[in-house]
């Protein structure tokens, strides 16, 4: 599931009676509607409507998920900005999703190592648990998401290394060059176990040795 769903706007539809027909508050079709308004519906319009979650938690995380999720979640949640820092080497660009608008500024990361993806599966859902707690004006970890989001921007790089965590996850086809170019490199390191074990890039290079000022999560 993708997390939303569409839907046709009907004569004599509100915003509460189409909230209350999916089990949802009328806020979570605010935000995903901007603009929209409760006695100025248009009739025929067709709307984003939430449903369920987005992020799975039970699955092998690999960089196709991810990307699947940031495109639904900007989909539900447009006050989400999403910019790229560049690209990996196998051509993957490297999303960064921006959340809040305040002048403080937090950077977070995860996969720098490929066999720690579970690491971008955690700051995904995260990324989605403060959407929710936004739209609601719930809280997020005790803190007000609303107050949080106009005093703090987070900038969030879900994944560093794409094609090391496909490496690990079996999402990188076998009879692909690069897949067997990096078992070239990991008959150097025996003690190693390939590819699981897996936590440099494609080509052998541990990132984070590259980035000594960054928090890695």
């Amino acid at each position: 599931m993708n997390g939303y769903t569409y839907y046709t706007i009907k004569n004599g539809d509100t915003l509460y009676s189409i909230a209350k027909s999916f089990g949802i508050e009328e806020n979570s079709i605010i935000m995903a509607n901007p603009g929209i308004v409760s006695n100025n519906l248009r009739v025929s319009n067709i709307i984003i409507i939430p449903v369920g979650s987005v992020v799975n938690t039970n699955v092998n995380y690999n960089y196709d998920s991810m990307i699947l999720d940031i495109n639904s979640l900007s989909r539900i949640y447009p006050f989400l900005k999403t910019s790229s820092i560049g690209y990996s080497v196998l051509g993957k660009y490297l999303p960064v999703i921006q959340i809040g608008t305040g002048s403080k500024q937090i950077f977070y990361n995860g996969s720098f190592h490929a066999n720690e993806w579970i690491t971008s599966l955690l700051l995904m859902k995260f990324i989605e648990d403060y959407c929710i707690a936004y739209t609601l004006n719930g809280k997020i970890y005790g803190y007000n998401a609303r107050d949080l989001f106009n005093s703090t921007s987070l900038y969030i790089l879900p994944m560093v290394n794409p094609d090391g965590v496909d490496l690990v996850t079996n999402n990188l086809s076998k009879n692909s060059v690069a897949y067997i170019e990096g078992e070239k490199i990991a008959n150097n390191f025996p003690d190693i176990p390939f590819p699981n074990g897996w936590k440099a890039n494609i080509t052998g290079v541990d990132l984070k040795t590259y980035q000594p000022n960054c928090k890695v999560l």
